[in-house]
């Protein structure tokens, strides 16, 4: 059940937090304000915008717990043999560090050069981020001897471009519904979003290699 929990419990996360960053930035863009809401007291208590995107992402998990348990309970198991759920860490993990410099760069507005396109050091960012996430998928299946691992890293590196570029267009379809506003509901539900179709895109790849497997 521990596989099936936490898979449902960061899907839980994901998309209570997309759900709610998309009305925030629809309804009210977020501006680091506090919103006050009752408490089991009777009382009312302020709480910061951060702290509650942490609890709608901490209901979204009891919500995704609570499923994977009624899903347990009925039955459904999830195959520890077919790893996706590793390929999918290993490779967004390896993908976020490829990302992290432009983001903190970006975080930190700091200026380019004047002879440095913008656009290069996000070419050379998306780059090093696909090397980093098919090597992380290798390293991972390789440490636990997977049977799959080089069709699986074969796969991924073939997907993963058209992922990566799914991921942009609905990243910045999602930034452009809320009119490009750098408030924090924004990036989240551009985060979420790029989360989604990159985690959906490692699994397919991951089906692929494991379908070339059981067809020879």
């Amino acid at each position: 059940m521990g596989r099936l929990c936490v898979t449902l419990m960061f899907a839980g996360s994901v998309i209570a937090l997309l759900a709610a960053a998309l009305f925030q930035g629809i309804m009210t863009p977020g501006d680091g304000s506090y919103m006050a809401i009752s408490s089991f007291g009777g009382g009312r208590v302020a709480l910061s915008e951060p702290m509650r995107y942490l609890a709608v992402a901490a209901a979204g998990a009891v919500v995704g717990a609570v499923t994977a348990g009624m899903l347990y309970a009925a039955g459904a198991r999830v195959d520890p043999q077919r790893r996706i759920g590793t390929t999918v860490v290993a490779g967004l993990l390896g993908s976020a560090v490829g990302v992290a410099p432009v983001l903190l760069a970006v975080a930190l507005m700091v200026d380019l050069s004047d002879w440095l396109s913008p656009l290069v050091p996000y070419a050379i960012s998306g780059a090093v981020a696909y090397g980093l996430a098919v090597a992380a998928v290798f390293l991972a299946l390789r440490a636990v001897d997977d049977p799959a691992t080089s069709q699986t890293v074969q796969a991924v590196a073939a997907v993963l471009p058209v992922g990566a570029l799914l991921a942009t267009i609905c990243g910045v379809a999602g930034a452009w519904a809320l009119g490009f506003a750098t408030v924090t509901s924004t990036w989240i539900v551009v985060i979420a979003i790029v989360l989604i179709v990159l985690s959906a895109t490692f699994a397919a790849g991951r089906a692929i290699g494991l379908r070339q497997v059981t067809d020879n």
